[in-house]
């Protein structure tokens, strides 16, 4: 009985566990990996497990880190069930087939510039083919379902308070009399997140494999974020601005609806038109609104008051292009939610674009910000940027909300392990130096041998 971690071991993306009892395997997420376009390419062809040896495949959420690769597992033949959540099997859908468009649509890129070289052609990681295949093997399960993925290994669904259907996995394991308990928390929420409900804990497991993501920090207040992002929005509406929201479809723009509809109801914002400028994040939405089983009890609270926070009348959803330029082109003050997170591509460029330059704008900033991207040069403080290749002067106030992250930081992990108390930990998901800085913290406590597994590395039970 033992564990290999076969990605997002010592970096924050392209999770995959294989756990392997009595010659059986079952592969524990099949993530991207996401970074630099040819080392990405070279990560992510090769397939770390023959899809031909596993037995099962359990997935813990929606998040491409986490599921983008099944495509390729089905397109190399794999074809096996898929675990997951109700909730995560519906939200997969919808990720796993943009990813596949963005796949064809890179290629097709690529390949105007090589055929101009006159190099080989550029063949798409995997196709919108590939992802239907791997779609067609999801099986849904609920938070407190245990399954036999295969002869000796058993697995439990919790919930992971992450995003919604997002589940913590305890793998119980069992070969020539023998029986090991390993317990999945990558990656783990954070207690009070709106809409979801709080981590659950695991018990009594031998090896507690952990994310270090946030290992060496401390997020803002959860209950602050509402209050931040209320006075934003007031400052820019008192100066006759738009507030401009890049964000990410799944989890981080349906909490900001969460928010919105608190701080209209109480009266703290004054009602203004609000668009959610994204068919993805729209469709995403939809999906929300059918899965209210994994709502918390405020969530459900505010749902009986309103009848609706996700979807309510104030939100106009924006499925077209011509629709999307209506509203870069009105000069009323407004709030608009648009894809990507990050400012490398989607609408959000466009509504820079045409907002950037003005001072009674804000751009607000809802999530993590990577090297080298657009939104990272706007948190910096850049004086002018780049949008479609044209210079634009940064005159709209940038700001950056830091209460807004879905994952455990530094005390929120520390807890969850004195609660679990599990013999081992195996630290994963996290930077090398801030996956070592949580190690060193977790020593000090002396809560359990504490494992920073290198790349394909294999740890007994």
């Amino acid at each position: 009985m033992h564990i290999q971690f076969l990605g997002g071991v010592e970096t924050v993306t392209g999770s995959q566990h294989l756990v392997e009892a009595g010659g059986r395997r079952v592969l524990r997420d099949c993530g991207l990996f996401q970074g630099k376009r040819d080392e990405a390419r070279a990560i992510n062809t090769q397939l770390r497990c023959p899809s031909a040896t596993l037995d099962a495949v359990v997935l813990s959420h929606a998040h491409i880190d986490h599921c983008g690769n099944l495509p390729s597992l089905a397109r190399a033949g794999y074809a096996g069930p898929i675990h997951a959540t109700h909730a995560t099997v519906e939200l997969a859908g919808v990720m796993l087939r943009d990813a596949a468009r963005i796949q064809e649509q890179d290629a097709a890129y690529l390949n105007q510039k090589t055929n101009r070289q006159g190099l080989p052609a550029v063949t798409p990681l995997y196709t919108a083919a590939d992802a239907e295949a791997a779609l067609k093997l999801f099986q849904g399960h609920r938070y407190g379902d245990t399954l036999e993925a295969a002869p000796g290994i058993r697995v439990l669904f919790q919930d992971a308070g992450h995003i919604l259907g997002s589940a913590v996995n305890v793998f119980t394991l069992a070969e020539n009399g023998r029986q090991a308990r390993v317990g999945f928390a990558v990656d783990l929420g954070r207690k009070d997140l709106p809409i979801i409900r709080d981590p659950e804990f695991m018990s009594d497991l031998d090896l507690l494999v952990l994310e270090s993501t946030y290992g060496d920090r401390l997020h803002d207040d959860v209950a602050s974020a509402e209050e931040e992002l209320g006075t934003a929005i007031n400052r820019t509406l008192a100066r006759g601005g738009k507030v401009l929201i890049p964000s990410f479809a799944l989890e981080r723009a349906q909490e900001i609806l969460y928010h919105l509809a608190n701080l209209f109801r109480s009266g703290r914002v004054r009602k203004v038109p609000v668009y959610l400028d994204s068919p993805m994040a729209v469709e995403l939405t939809h999906i929300f609104g059918r899965h209210r089983d994994c709502f918390d009890a405020e969530t459900q609270a505010l749902l009986g008051q309103l009848g609706g926070i996700l979807q309510p009348g104030w939100v106009q959803l924006v499925s077209t292009v011509e629709d999307s330029k209506k509203i870069t082109a009105r000069d009323e003050p407004g709030i608009v939610i648009a894809p990507n997170g990050m400012c490398e591509h989607g609408r959000i460029l466009h509504h820079l674009k045409h907002g950037i330059g003005n001072p009674a704008n804000t751009v607000l900033i809802v999530g993590f910000q990577a090297g080298n991207t657009l939104g990272r040069r706007l948190v910096e403080g850049a004086p002018r940027v780049k949008i479609f290749g044209d210079e634009f002067m940064c005159r709209a106030e940038v700001l950056t909300l830091h209460a807004f992250s879905a994952h455990a930081d530094r005390n929120d992990l520390l807890a969850y392990v004195r609660k679990v108390r599990p013999r081992r930990i195996a630290l994963v998901h996290g930077e090398p130096d801030i996956r070592a800085a949580l190690a060193q913290t977790l020593r000090a406590e002396q809560t359990a041998p504490v494992l920073e597994p290198k790349t394909g590395e294999v740890v007994e039970l």
